[in-house]
């Protein structure tokens, strides 16, 4: 797991070398420099076939290493690849003019699903309303805060002589062992199943994934985000993975990230 954000960063770094000197190869060809074109490609040839195997090579393990399954665009992605390599070296080899510009504009599709991690190439958090599973909007603040239950405290006896203050600090103090066990688990299943993407602090960003310091997502929002993943499937579902209380506990973690 650990290897997975090194591997995919590769991935990301050497499409986007193997598409910037592609675009440069293709606009010698569109200018008609062909002579400079074949030396560039008779010095080139090595670096083209290592850019393109590292292409299929960590595409491959990135697709093995992915949290939770990889998702529908990360397969689309390499099928596309699959199909564009050759024809991209055909085309060069031809100087086919209409075919070198399609193939272009087809890795340049490629990598914008790399980065945005969806075929549309849009980016999107999960939306209750497209589910129709909450009444709550992902991504927007709730309008009123959501109630938290209070676990029952047994003072009953004591409760008549203390005052009300009295009493909301020993129930306080009740729930605070509790509230700190659910953390402490939160925080571990983070570190095992959220940081590969959002690191440790949450500020990572790999792959696509927000910033949880600055995300306003609400309890309910993240529930409902790790428990269903987004939209684009950037982000899997763990709702088979994890179960509802190790999902409440990894959210309540990463809560407390927002205060650092």
């Amino acid at each position: 797991m650990a290897a997975f954000p090194f591997l995919l960063r590769l991935h990301q770094l050497v499409v986007l070398a193997f598409l910037l000197f592609y675009a440069f190869k293709a606009g010698l060809l569109v200018l008609g420099r062909l002579d400079t074109l074949r030396t560039v490609r008779a010095r080139t040839r090595l670096a083209d076939s290592g850019l393109g195997l590292l292409i299929l090579a960590s595409g491959g393990a990135s697709l093995a290493l992915y949290p939770g399954g990889a998702p529908g665009w990360l397969w689309v992605k390499l099928g596309l690849v699959l199909v564009l390599l050759p024809l991209a070296i055909m085309a060069m080899r031809r100087q086919f003019k209409p075919g070198v510009v399609l193939t272009f504009l087809g890795f340049l599709y490629v990598y914008g699903v790399s980065e945005t991690g969806s075929p549309t190439l849009q980016q999107a958090e999960a939306s209750s309303a497209s589910n129709g599973a909450a009444a709550y909007a992902p991504g927007r603040a709730e309008a009123t805060a959501t109630p938290e239950a209070v676990a029952p405290v047994d003072t009953a006896r004591a409760a008549a002589s203390l005052s009300a203050a009295e009493a909301a600090t020993l129930a306080a103090a009740a729930e605070a062992p509790a509230a700190d066990e659910a953390l402490v688990a939160g925080k571990a299943l983070f570190v095992q199943q959220c940081a590969v993407c959002h690191g440790p602090d949450g500020k990572l960003g790999l792959n696509g994934a927000y910033d949880l310091t600055k995300s306003n997502l609400t309890q309910q929002g993240r529930i409902y985000q790790v428990t269903h993943g987004s939209i684009s499937k950037k982000m899997p579902a763990f709702g088979g993975k994890l179960t509802q209380q190790q999902i409440e506990q990894v959210v309540a973690y990463s809560l407390t990230l927002k205060k650092l």
